[in-house]
């Protein structure tokens, strides 16, 4: 769906998709707490039927609403040679294979989209086996969504407004693996500590979340971007697939702190190399300049 909102603003689309993006925070904020009570009461496997079934529903009235732009390629096609153009045309390895810039676009996307959900995924799971009551750790999964919102406006305007999108992406990116390592490592059973990292990483997830969409847009042609932003969440969507059972191999039982210190920097350095790919990607753009971008 992210990839549909790009083709409409011209003009400060970070500061668009902050907001269109803002609505997943809707989710984030009433999941937990009706969540927190259909586990006791419809039991887990109906708790995430119901969740399905919402998400279904939301997903078919985005696609019944959203109007196709008219392809002249199409308008000679019957619907099974159609069905094999969107086939055909949908991802484009060949391009990240051999456009350098766009390869380090889409490692950016798979290590920062990794590194922020899988973090989110476990961060109320870590939280509880630290001392934190399973109400708790709901409690601090909704103000971190909350603050979220915030996040991806005020990133989205940043990008617009000041040093452009990818300078505020490799700004997030960092500042989100030293907290990482100074805040929630060192201070995982504090009560204090745990709070102010759900403030601040909630602000700075928010900001990755809603840039990741939009960066893809400033290095691919507007002709080629449904296809290129599709290539790029395709590779990072597999690569989660492999990133978050591997995760949950290090935490285990969540009892050791070792290896949730483990986990805690191995997603400390996803983020840190994701910030990496982007200087990559910005400096073979537009040099070691300051410009706007």
């Amino acid at each position: 769906m992210g990839s549909v909102v790009q083709h409409f603003p011209k003009h400060q689309r970070s500061t668009v998709m902050g907001i269109a993006e803002s609505g997943g925070c809707i989710g984030g904020v009433l999941y937990p707490a009706v969540l927190t009570k259909s586990y006791k009461t419809i039991s887990f496997t109906w708790s995430m039927r119901c969740v399905a079934f919402v998400t279904f529903v939301c997903y078919l009235i985005a696609i019944i609403c959203v109007k196709e732009k008219k392809l002249p390629e199409k308008e000679s096609l019957n619907t099974k040679q159609k069905l094999k153009l969107y086939m055909t045309k949908s991802f484009d390895l060949k391009t990240m294979i051999s456009d350098r810039r766009y390869f380090f676009t889409v490692c950016v996307c798979t290590l920062g989209e990794s590194s922020v959900s899988i973090t989110g995924g476990f961060f109320s799971f870590i939280a509880v086996k630290n001392g934190f009551t399973e109400s708790e750790s709901f409690l601090l999964v909704t103000v971190m969504n909350v603050i979220s919102v915030f996040g991806r406006y005020f990133s989205g305007y940043i990008a617009d407004k000041s040093i452009g999108t990818f300078a505020t992406l490799i700004v997030l990116l960092v500042l989100t693996g030293l907290t990482d390592l100074g805040v929630w490592m060192p201070f995982k059973s504090s009560t204090i500590a745990i709070w102010l990292y759900a403030i601040i990483y909630g602000f700075l997830y928010g900001g990755i979340l809603a840039l990741l969409s939009s960066e893809v847009f400033h290095t691919v042609r507007a002709d080629v971007f449904g296809s290129r932003y599709a290539t790029q969440y395709g590779v990072a969507g597999m690569v989660f697939l492999g990133m978050m059972p591997a995760a949950a191999s290090i935490i285990r039982s969540g009892e050791s702190s070792i290896r949730n210190d483990g986990f805690i920097a191995l997603m400390a350095v996803s983020s840190f190399l994701s910030a990496a790919c982007y200087f990559v990607a910005r400096t073979m753009t537009v040099g070691f300049t300051l410009k706007k971008f």
